[in-house]
């Protein structure tokens, strides 16, 4: 079986990879999509161009997806979005590699208790492989 994890290094995305683990056991494959967007993420970042704050956003998500691989898990993969919505980019890439199962954290919508995050919530209705949602 091969499974991929919506990655962004939270807790959610560390609970989402714990489960992942249970359900592929010591035979499946998981793969770490970190989807990160310029227009939002670099803000965060102090840097002279949104290039580099990106080289640098990339950077921390690669040791945090190291920090997180087991042995005998797949590939980890940053991806740099510009333009596209991350659920799509999510879903193209859990297709890309041929994934049985995406699974992805779900941040509750602030104010709406049992509500899921809104990029958990258009994975699961755009989704034409099984998702797995993690609550965070």
């Amino acid at each position: 079986m091969r499974i991929v994890v919506a990655w962004d290094g939270s807790d959610g995305a560390q609970a989402a990879l714990r489960q992942a683990q249970a359900v592929a056991g010591p035979s499946g494959q998981i793969d770490l999509v970190h989807v990160l967007n310029p227009l939002t993420d670099a803000a965060d970042v102090q840097a002279p161009s949104t290039h580099e704050a990106m080289v640098i956003l990339s950077g921390r998500a690669q040791a945090t997806m190291a920090k997180a691989a087991t042995p005998g898990m797949g590939q980890a993969v940053v991806i740099l979005e510009h333009g596209e919505d991350i659920p799509d980019r999510l879903l193209s890439e859990a297709l890309a590699r041929g994934a049985d199962l995406l699974v992805i954290a779900s941040k509750r919508a602030a104010g709406w208790r049992g509500a899921l995050g809104s990029v958990a919530q258009q994975v699961l209705q755009d989704a034409t492989i099984p998702v797995l949602v993690v609550r965070a």
